[in-house]
């Protein structure tokens, strides 16, 4: 099934078109959370505005700076009195094509200022109301950091100087980020701005952190601009087939990796059918991955956690943005507040899969929609309330043989996977020293799967399930060497299970030669409750900065509760400016998940799954705006659930299958290296390369390698800018991963099954690995202006020498022979961008 649907799903990806079509009222907008594209300074003589035409009329507009300006400053590193001069080349999108300092400062107050300037977004320039390209000069100016016990000034300071109004930044700054003040002002026009800077810091409690933003989350090929699936070409990361959107982090089970929106765990964040992620591309301000260690804010997991956090998009006019393709269509509307208050943002996405696979196939029938809807609202100058409700429906129903997969005739299938959610949340920073956040979410959700075949019984299961959740924390810094954060959260998930199984669940009992025909109804409910208080002390005495953390978490589940204490340690000492040494260990737990438990199908008694993680590591900034961080990791795992044939009694006296057990172990250990530049002057990329090695212990002392285990894992992904146009590179090398060789040419091992009526074969425990995978993904974008209309075409494709691999072996019926099952295949995608005005 798996195989049909996916050679489906790229037959009809091919000749995708896809058209992005963002129409604004007359008075024009720029994109702003759009990538900046970058390239040579346009060719306005001297740098100044084209010249109109005789025919043009005369009036010409200057750029306006549209959204927030961030400036990321180094911890240690101050703006002079005088501020920071850059020269900007601003094209006809208003995209910056060119930075340059008019005066050093020192490296790496240059890199932040310069990658500040990259990110600017402006309203473009207009000759006659037709967008031209422009030339001006940009100041930044950054008064000291106030003292712990003086309050940030309202306004950006310098902003009434220029007789007009600063427009305010809204940006509050990452968790381990410093606000300052920073007013942005124009050297060469007669308009200021404000925005608001923040100095950056790595997260104390973590010793590892990857933050991605802006073009490094939408233009790496072979993502589909999608910003989720960046994280598979980061380190620590292993290859999943086809690219499906589930990650195997440092060794451990995918189960284990965490998805958090907002610092609230989803259940879904991609669509079926190798689909789009389920929240809008505009609507993410920037994604942090936890490879492992992790703070103690966050929780439940036992490997990495890959965090997403929403933004309100940029709104100081009505926006209405549409994007179609061949596969789905989407809306985004964005709607300010009087008095720049806050904004309203809805989306929507549907595809019409439904239309096209018919032309292909008649076995898949595949639909998908999303949704959502972002309320932000500034209550006071300390009080700030959002609210983001969004959800997903998917529906896959296959009909007929598919693949070999052991379905006759008349055999139907079908999924459907929805769910719904709200997350709303009040900050409240009363001074510079001390912020609270309050967060709550609620959202039901529904899994099902239906099996029906001619002769026999429907089979399938119906779960229905809503979650619950609330969050607090408070943050104090007591001094420049002392900072507290203290909080607690609560997880609540509800689950029904309503099922028609097999008759072979009805135990003890003898199953029947050949399919069941008959089956068993029955349904089971199941509660997880997890409370966590925790609670962080941060020292920084010098170059040292220490983070030691307690997360105490009460799990609930199946037929009794756990206390489980997780205390975690992180160091990082500061050898130079351009030096790091970091390392960190920690405790870590996670429930086992719902349907294990049930008093039915599963073993309420089960245990936490336990994981101890280990790092050590260094940060080194290298000239020309490269950064290189490399992690020694080794991570112990137990109490991990495992499938077992064993029996028990249970409370009624009848005995009956065990079906898990919680005594699996294993480990992980491995070396990881990141080489990063950030975007600027029209180059970014990375290389991630990891070597680990995954292992499972057995019971009587065996040692096996874990199921997804891949040595060595290289990613090489690049984008650059040129002019109008940007070329784009993603090349990926892993080694595969290991499988039963169920290869018998001989016949020797292939025994005959007269209850199954089929062969039955035998690895004798023989393992394999599948051969190396290797592919390589392209993009290229050309920058145009037709008129109102500006954007860009591009061409974007996957496996661009159509590379043979294999995501799994298929084997002759007497398994004499096998072959292996073709992964994604030359897949071009072309398409056209355009903002029209």
């Amino acid at each position: 099934m798996k195989a049909l649907l996916w050679r489906a799903s790229l037959g009809l990806a091919l000749c995708a078109l896809v058209v992005r079509v963002q129409a604004q009222p007359a008075a024009g907008e720029a994109d702003a959370g759009a990538p900046a594209s970058r390239g040579a300074p346009p060719s306005a003589a001297d740098g100044q505005a084209q010249q109109p035409s005789a025919a043009a009329p005369a009036v010409v507009e200057p750029p306006v700076l549209e959204g927030d300006a961030e400036l990321d400053l180094p911890e240690g590193s101050t703006v002079p009195e005088g501020g920071v001069e850059v020269i900007l080349s601003i094209d006809e999108t208003g995209a910056v094509s060119e930075a340059t300092l008019k005066q050093s400062i020192d490296p790496e107050t240059d890199a932040a200022v310069l990658d500040a300037a990259w990110r600017l977004r402006f309203r473009p320039a207009t000759r006659g109301g037709l967008a031209i390209a422009v030339r001006i000069g940009f100041r930044f100016r950054a008064p000291p950091p106030p003292s712990p016990t003086q309050p940030t000034a309202a306004e950006p300071e310098g902003a009434a100087s220029s007789g007009v109004p600063a427009v305010s930044g809204s940006g509050s700054g990452s968790e381990g980020s410093k606000k300052v003040a920073v007013t942005l002002q124009a050297a060469e026009t007669p308009s200021s701005y404000g925005a608001r800077g923040r100095v950056e810091r790595p997260p104390p409690g973590a010793v590892s952190r990857i933050k991605l933003r802006g073009a490094e989350l939408t233009q790496i090929p072979g993502t589909f601009g999608e910003p989720l699936r960046v994280v598979a070409t980061l380190p620590g990361v292993a290859r999943s087939p086809f690219g499906l959107g589930f990650f195997v982090v440092r060794g451990a089970s995918f189960q284990n990796t965490g998805f958090y929106v907002d610092d609230y765990n989803v259940p879904l964040l991609y669509h079926l059918g190798a689909g789009p992620a389920i929240i809008h591309s505009r609507l993410v301000d920037s994604l942090d991955f936890y490879p492992g260690g992790y703070p103690v804010s966050l929780g439940r997991y036992t490997a990495g956690v890959i965090a997403l956090n929403t933004k309100p998009p940029p709104a100081d006019r009505l926006t209405l943005e549409f994007e179609i393709d061949a596969l789905r269509a989407s809306a985004l509307l964005i709607v300010p507040l009087p008095d720049n208050r806050g904004s309203i943002a809805v989306a929507f996405r549907r595809s019409y899969y439904e239309l096209l696979l018919p032309l292909i196939t008649d076995q898949v029938n595949l639909s998908y929609t999303d949704y959502q809807l972002r309320f932000d609202l500034r209550l006071s100058e300390t009080v700030r309330f959002s609210l983001f409700f969004f959800g997903s429906r998917d529906s896959l129903e296959t009909r007929g043989a598919l693949g070999g997969t052991g379905g006759g005739e008349g055999a139907n299938t079908g999924a459907n996977y929805d769910f719904d959610q709200v997350i709303t949340a009040v900050e409240w920073d009363p001074s510079p020293t001390f912020k609270l956040r309050w967060s709550g979410t609620v959202g039901p959700s529904r899994v099902s799967f239906q099996n029906e075949r001619t002769g026999a019984d429907s089979l399938g299961t119906e779960t229905p399930a809503l979650r619950l959740g609330e969050r607090l924390i408070a943050r104090w810094l007591m001094s420049d060497q002392l900072e507290s954060r203290v909080g607690a959260d609560v997880d609540v998930f509800m689950t029904n299970v309503s099922a028609e199984a097999p008759s072979i669940f009805q135990l003890p009992g003898i199953p029947s030669p050949g399919p069941p025909e008959t089956s068993i109804k029955f349904e089971a409910q199941t509660t997880q409750l997890g409370v966590a208080p925790f609670v962080e002390q941060i020292w920084r005495p010098g170059p040292l900065e220490l983070t030691g953390g307690l997360r105490v978490e009460y799990m609930y589940y199946g037929a009794s509760g756990h206390w489980v204490p997780d205390p975690r340690l992180v160091g990082r000492l500061r050898i130079s400016p351009n030096l790091t040494i970091k390392g960190g260990t920690g405790l870590f737990a996670q429930p086992p998940l719902p349907f294990q438990v049930l008093s039915v199908l599963g073993n309420p008694r089960l245990r936490p799954n336990r994981s101890f993680h280990n790092s050590i590591g260094a940060e080194i900034k290298l000239p020309f705006d490269f950064e290189v961080e490399s992690t020694v990791f080794y991570n112990a795992m137990w109490q991990l659930t495992r499938n077992t044939p064993e029996r028990f009694v249970d409370e009624t006296g009848r005995p009956r299958a065990q079906v898990y057990a919680d005594d699996g172990e294993g480990r992980a250990y491995g070396f990881e290296l990141w080489v990063r530049r950030r975007v600027a002057k029209g180059l970014f990329g990375w290389i991630s390369y990891t070597l680990s090695r995954s292992e499972r212990f057995l019971q009587g002392g065996n040692t096996v390698v874990f199921g997804f285990d891949q040595t060595h894992i290289l990613n090489i992904a690049t984008s650059y800018q040129l002019g109008k146009f940007r070329f784009g590179g993603r090349f990926l090398l892993a080694t595969g991963r290991p499988v039963g060789d169920l290869l018998d040419p001989t016949g020797q091992s292939t025994l005959f099954d007269s209850d199954q009526d089929d062969l039955d074969p035998s690895s004798r425990g023989r393992r394999t690995r599948l051969p190396t995978f290797h592919q390589l993904d392209v993009r290229v974008d050309r920058d145009f202006s037709w008129g109102p209309l500006t954007g860009s075409v591009y061409l974007d494709i996957i496996n661009v020498y159509n590379a043979q691999n294999g995501e799994a072996y298929q084997y002759e019926y007497d398994f004499s022979r096998r072959g292996k099952l073709p992964g994604l295949p030359f897949l071009p995608t072309i398409g056209i961008r355009g903002v029209l005005r």
